[in-house]
């Protein structure tokens, strides 16, 4: 096992530790007699079913590009971005969006617990990101700015000027005939702004200036952008092993894919391009950029 998967491995077990401490912690799991599981069971399941922790890991490794000493004190940040990340899946798979049986390898979500148990997850996950962000417990040490500038970049990020705006443009495209500029911006919200704000954060907790900050966000935005490119190209040669979810789901939606736009080699081409952007801002940062170059092959590396 090379350094990189031993450094996502090693992360992705901090990582869940500290969830289902938290989680132990708040608690959640109370049930009536009438109930079959516990609100705390629904938010885990989906949050704890096994997933690559990319963007956690992205955040763990900016930060200590960058010269952050103490990985363990980057753990409520990066848990955060997973709940974020968790509630967005679960949200995605609705009958009223996605409308997909399976995520992760198991069935979604609304499958396992209904479709209202399922949206009360998402939204619980989504809120419970930001008490975990602002957590007297977690937060004491860091400079209060930072914090706030923190809790500002992922709220951007997974609002209406992120993520949600991407969601909301997507199912609203469903059997349309788009230009490869609004697919890419559709994918700018839904899969790389959460990435970018993973990037930006790792960099804002390790006390850099804007420039630093600028320059990942946007390093951040062309993985993400390559990241979804790559997933729209397994979306079309079928790997359900590799995605975690149902092969072809994106044309039984009839939705606007990179793939189906220009096609499997020019989105292969495409994806070498954002990457070759993202190099170019990461070299701006002036951190350690070993370990996030290799991260750059190993998003890649899932359509060779």
């Amino acid at each position: 096992m090379n350094d990189l998967a031993l450094y996502i491995e090693s992360g992705k077990q901090l990582i869940d530790s500290f969830i289902n401490d938290h989680f132990i912690k708040k608690g959640y799991g109370k049930k009536f007699p009438h109930n079959k599981f516990s609100l705390a069971e629904a938010m885990l399941y989906t949050l704890t079913t096994p997933g690559k922790r990319i963007r956690p890991i992205i955040l763990m490794l900016t930060a200590e590009s960058l010269g952050f000493q103490d990985k363990k004190k980057l753990l409520p940040f990066a848990s955060s971005i997973e709940l974020i990340h968790s509630y967005s899946l679960i949200h995605d798979d609705l009958p009223s969006m996605d409308n997909d049986s399976l995520r992760r390898g198991k069935p979604t979500s609304h499958i396992v617990f209904g479709e209202a148990t399922a949206i009360l997850a998402g939204d619980a996950l989504l809120a419970e990101a930001f008490a975990m962000l602002s957590d007297i417990d977690y937060v004491c040490g860091f400079d209060p700015v930072k914090i706030i500038e923190t809790i500002n970049e992922l709220s951007n990020a997974s609002g209406a000027s992120g993520l949600v705006e991407g969601q909301f443009h997507d199912v609203n495209s469903f059997g349309e005939s788009l230009k490869l500029e609004h697919i890419e911006y559709i994918n700018e919200k839904k899969t790389a702004s959460l990435i970018s704000a993973a990037c930006a954060v790792g960099a804002i907790l390790s006390g850099n200036d804007k420039n630093i900050v600028t320059e990942f966000k946007k390093f951040g935005l062309y993985i993400g952008l390559a990241f979804q490119a790559v997933d729209d190209v397994l979306g079309v040669t079928g790997n359900k092993e590799i995605l975690g979810k149902t092969a072809g789901i994106d044309k039984i939606n009839n939705k606007p894919t990179t793939a189906e736009n220009i096609g499997l080699e020019n989105t292969r081409e495409l994806i070498k391009k954002y990457n070759k952007k993202a190099m170019n801002h990461l070299e701006k940062t002036g951190a350690k950029t070993g370990m996030l170059i290799k991260l750059i092959s190993y998003l890649t590396d899932r359509i060779n």
